[in-house]
């Protein structure tokens, strides 16, 4: 059964804080599989969805190093704990942030190379309108590789992996997306799931 979301404390104020060194030393693996799988040329731009603690930020940034990164978290406090770790980027224009949610990206369409997120895609809401957006700022033919873990999409939306990925897929393909592929993550112990979507060619 879907639980209603509301918005996450976890990631605001105090509690915010501290989720963010939690996920410094948490999610890395994960952040740099996602990149990999995505595998960017050094001249594209890239946006970062969800960023958190902005570990993965500094890792996309060094990837793009001839191009942009660009980084959203709906979530101030954790786009300051991004800035904070990545002033250097920031200062080379390697690296954007800005507080913004995946359903209202600040950027015009197709201005994007691909797209990660990790431990983000779960809480996503309102979801179908949120692929519409990622979908527009994507170039066709583009994708969006998301890693999430099984405990984070079963807390956050009350689904198991199987059902969310298929709930995951139908909307995608409806909403900007023609291909959605999931497979076991390597981070952690294979105890997250690789979903990638492929946007469509018009």
């Amino acid at each position: 059964m879907k639980r209603t979301h509301t918005k996450n404390q976890l990631f605001e104020g105090m509690s915010g804080r501290a989720t963010a060194l939690v996920m410094a030393r948490m999610n890395r693996e994960a952040e740099l599989e996602a990149i990999n799988i995505l595998s960017p040329s050094p001249h594209d731009t890239v946006l970062a969805i969800g960023v958190g603690s902005g570990v993965g930020a500094r890792l996309l940034a060094t990837r793009v190093s001839q191009g942009v990164a660009v980084a959203i978290d709906p979530s101030e406090v954790m786009v300051a704990e991004t800035k904070r770790r990545n002033r250097r980027e920031i200062t080379e224009g390697r690296l954007i942030v800005h507080v913004a949610a995946a359903h209202a990206i600040p950027y015009s369409s197709t201005g994007f190379d691909g797209a990660v997120a990790v431990n983000s895609l779960q809480l996503w809401e309102p979801m179908a309108p949120s692929l519409v957006e990622v979908a527009r700022v994507l170039r066709p033919a583009a994708k969006l590789v998301t890693i999430t873990h099984d405990w984070a999409i079963q807390r956050s939306t009350g689904r198991d992996v199987d059902e969310w990925f298929d709930w995951i897929s139908t909307l995608a393909s409806g909403n900007g997306f023609v291909e959605a592929t999931m497979q076991r993550a390597s981070a952690d112990k294979g105890t997250a799931v690789l979903v990638s979507l492929t946007r469509s060619q018009h």
